[in-house]
C-alpha cells in the first residue's frame, strides 16, 4: 500500500505540502540501478543461478544501505514502508526489528500481468523486502481518502477540511477512462483463480487506489476469497465514497459543492461498471446495504436502492452493445439526480 503526501490547495497547509512533495515525490528521469539491471535479467532468464543469486543479495544490500531512510520514504501501510529505488521499481520492506533479505526467496512469473492498472504484485521478494514495479516516476501520487502520512500531521478537523476541498473535487474531475480502466480490471481480476479460490483486491483501505497524474492504479496484496465474482461495482463506490482513511468513514456533509462532487463520482464509477458489466454486488447482503447508504446518504438519491439497482442491471440485460449501455447508464443517472433533492 503506497501513500504520498498530495499537493494541498488550501493556504493553511501550501507551504508544508509544496516543501514535503518536492523532498519525497518520485522524479527519477529514466534512471535505474544497477541492482535493476540485475534483477531484470534474472526475471529475464526465469531462474537466477547461485552466483547471480549471490551477486543480487550483495546488490541489494548495498542499495538498502544507501535508500532506506526517511528522505526516501514514499508510502506506509500496516505491515511495511515503501522507499524509492529508481524510475522502475521501489522497495517494500517490512516493518520488523530485524530485516532479513538474505536470499532471492520467490520471482514474479507474470500472473497479474493484464490487470493494466494494478501495481501491487511483487515483481521478486527477498525475504523481508519485496520489490514493486514504480507507479508512475514522474508524477506524484494522491491515494484516494486521506492519505495515511495527512492524518499523523493534522487533526481530525484538518482531515475532513482536506477530504471536503481537496479529495472530492480532485476526484470528481478524474477522467472517465480512468475509472474506466479500474473497472475493467475489476471484473478481469473476476475471472482468475488460485487454485480452487478466486481473487480480490484489498478494498479495506482506500489508500490502496492512488491517482498517478490523470491515471488511477490500484496498489497492495490480491487475496484469496471463496466467493465468486467478488469484484463489483459496490466495492468501488465503497472505496470512493465510503471511507475518508483504512480506519475513518467519510464524513456525511451537507454542502452543495460536496454533493455535486459525490454524485460526479458516483456517475463515474457506475457509468465504468456497466461499460464493462461488473457485477453491481446487489446479491451480496452487505453490498446491497452500501448501495442503499451510498446513494440515499451520501449522494441524497430520492430513488430507492432496489429500483436503481434493478434499473441499472436491466441497463445491462438489454443493451449488448457497449455504446449503448454507456450512453443508456449516463441519461439514467442524470434523470435520477436531477430528481433528486438538493441542499
Amino acid at each position: 500500500m503506497i501513500t504520498i503526501n498530495p499537493l494541498i490547495n488550501q493556504q493553511k497547509y501550501t507551504d508544508l505540502s509544496k516543501k514535503k512533495i518536492n523532498s519525497q515525490s518520485p522524479n527519477f528521469k529514466g534512471y535505474t540501478t544497477l541492482f535493476t539491471k540485475e534483477l531484470d535479467i534474472v526475471l529475464k532468464n526465469g531462474k537466477p543461478k547461485w552466483e547471480q543469486e549471490k551477486k543480487l543479495v550483495n546488490l541489494l544490500k548495498e542499495i538498502m544501505d544507501k535508500k532506506i531512510n526517511p528522505h526516501n520514504l514514499i508510502g506506509e501501510g500496516y505491515y511495511g514502508k515503501v522507499y524509492k529505488l529508481d524510475s522502475k521499481y521501489v522497495l517494500k520492506v517490512l516493518k520488523k526489528e530485524h530485516v532479513f533479505a538474505n536470499m532471492l526467496s520467490w520471482i514474479s512469473h507474470g500472473k497479474f500481468e493484464n490487470l493494466k492498472t494494478y501495481f501491487g504484485e511483487h515483481i521478486a521478494e527477498f525475504e523481508d523486502v519485496f520489490v514493486l514495479k514504480n507507479l508512475s516516476p514522474q508524477s506524484v501520487h494522491i491515494p484516494v481518502g486521506v492519505p495515511k502520512k495527512f492524518t499523523k500531521m493534522y487533526s481530525a478537523q484538518d482531515c475532513q477540511v482536506y477530504y471536503k476541498t481537496v479529495y472530492l473535487p480532485l476526484f470528481a474531475n478524474v477522467p472517465q477512462k480512468s475509472y474506466n480502466a479500474i473497472a475493467a480490471d475489476c471484473k478481469e481480476l473476476n475471472k482468475m483463480r488460485n487454485g480452487e479460490y478466486f481473487l480480490n483486491f484489498d478494498y479495506c483501505n482506500p489508500n490502496n487506489f492512488v491517482l498517478a497524474g490523470q491515471s488511477l492504479k490500484i496498489t497492495d496484496d490480491i487475496y484469496n476469497t471463496s466467493m465468486e465474482n467478488p469484484n463489483t461495482a459496490a466495492d468501488l463506490l465503497e472505496v470512493f465514497l465510503d471511507k475518508m482513511t483504512g480506519d475513518d468513514v467519510a464524513p456525511t456533509l451537507n454542502d452543495s459543492n460536496s454533493l455535486h462532487y459525490r454524485r460526479e463520482i458516483m456517475k463515474k464509477i457506475v457509468i465504468a461498471a456497466n461499460k464493462c458489466n461488473l457485477p453491481l454486488g446487489d446479491n451480496i447482503s452487505c453490498c446491497e446495504g452500501e448501495w442503499k447508504y451510498l446513494l440515499k446518504k451520501m449522494c441524497k438519491i430520492d430513488s430507492s436502492h432496489i429500483d436503481v439497482l434493478e434499473n441499472l442491471k436491466a441497463i445491462q440485460a438489454e443493451n449488448t452493445l457497449e455504446d449503448k449501455r454507456v450512453c443508456a447508464t449516463k441519461n439514467y443517472l442524470d434523470k435520477i439526480v436531477d430528481e433528486s433533492r438538493n441542499v
